[in-house]
């Protein structure tokens, strides 16, 4: 019977969990790993079953033999949705911000590594601690730094992150932020020591745009505008970067297996517009499907050489699909920095 807990939170049917329990399931049944309904629950950002375990008996700082939590998987799921909600659960939940797995490595630190802004301030605001290292001495600023993941270290340095600090080697995380070429230039004077006691590079506003179908906030300066035909382009005031969001409402509403098959459509047709717009030679990555809080989302990113980056994430809803596009023109940055600095720079963004 306990084994039921795992396939209905699966499934997301969060109303069979009491009644299973109430039968006699344990809300702590774990798979011969270790895993617990509710790690498996967290790290696909089921919040309904993750409120549903909890409220009935699931301990919310259990852990696995390799140390992972409920906490833990939340921000393992959150790296590919860029999806925070169940972090943020299960904080106020009372989960326990300072766990760490058994590399050392605690939430504040995945959520670094990723540039999951929103989950760090949610972890900072929870207790988190942002000078503690895991067993290499790593920290979650050295994590930041070396995906050069600007606003993320921007958030750990104004909560008390210390840039001197250095790892089992001796390096900082200045030198950290050197690992995939040169830094931002923003990057590299804050994590100069000598800059300890200045503010002016630390304080930076936010940009914050709210439509009828979706919400996004950007560190920086930026400007929206309203193109027609559902298109929002918020343009960063350098022109380095782009965000283009194109929001299509369906004439009726879609059942899961025709949201799928619109979903490829739509990937299929993104590919060629960028292809078309630009005329450029694109790579494309695999696309990742994942589970949103209001229904599926695919992303993938493409690159034509060292000189265009697009990263495009579609968000299928029963109603309506929102399509966002990152554009970076900046050139010579290696993609795997410019793929963290766009899932950064997306974080907040939240389908409605």
């Amino acid at each position: 019977m306990s084994e039921d807990l795992l396939f209905f939170a699966q499934l997301g049917h969060a109303d069979h969990i009491g009644k299973l329990v109430d039968e006699g399931a344990d809300p702590d049944w774990c798979r011969e790993d270790g895993v617990t309904t509710l790690m498996m629950a967290a790290m696909t950002n089921r919040t309904q079953v993750i409120e549903a375990l909890l409220d009935h008996g699931a301990t919310i700082d259990l852990r696995a033999p390799d140390g992972l939590t409920a906490l833990l998987a939340a921000c393992a799921g959150a790296r590919t949705t860029r999806e925070t909600t169940a972090i943020e659960l299960l904080l106020a939940r009372g989960a326990s911000p300072n766990l760490a797995n058994d590399e050392g490595n605690d939430a504040l630190m995945l959520c670094s590594r990723h540039g999951l802004v929103e989950g760090v301030i949610a972890l900072l605001r929870a207790g988190a601690d942002p000078r503690r290292a895991n067993r290499f001495g790593t920290t979650a600023l050295m994590q930041a730094a070396r995906g050069h993941l600007v606003e993320t270290a921007r958030v750990l340095v104004r909560a008390g992150a210390d840039r001197t600090q250095a790892d089992e080697r001796g390096l900082t995380a200045a030198r950290y932020a050197r690992e995939l070429g040169q830094p931002p230039l923003e990057l590299a004077a804050m994590l100069v020591p000598s800059e300890l006691g200045s503010s002016r590079d630390l304080s930076r506003g936010t940009s914050t745009f709210d439509e009828e179908h979706f919400r996004i906030s950007l560190m920086g300066a930026w400007s929206e505008t309203a193109e027609p035909g559902g298109v929002f382009e918020v343009t960063e005031t350098t022109g380095e970067r782009q965000i283009q969001v194109a929001v299509t409402l369906l004439p009726a509403e879609l059942d899961p297996d025709e949201r799928e098959d619109a979903l490829a459509r739509s990937i299929g047709e993104n590919k060629a517009r960028l292809a078309a717009e630009t005329g450029a030679t694109y790579t494309f990555s695999e696309v990742r499907f994942a589970e949103a809080t209001n229904g599926l989302q695919a992303r993938f990113s493409a690159a034509a050489g060292t000189s265009s980056y697009c990263a495009v994430c579609v968000y299928a809803t029963p109603l309506v699909f929102v399509t966002l596009t990152y554009r970076d023109f900046r050139p010579n940055l290696p993609e795997e920095t410019r793929g963290r600095q766009a899932g950064e720079s997306v974080a907040s963004f939240r389908v409605k």
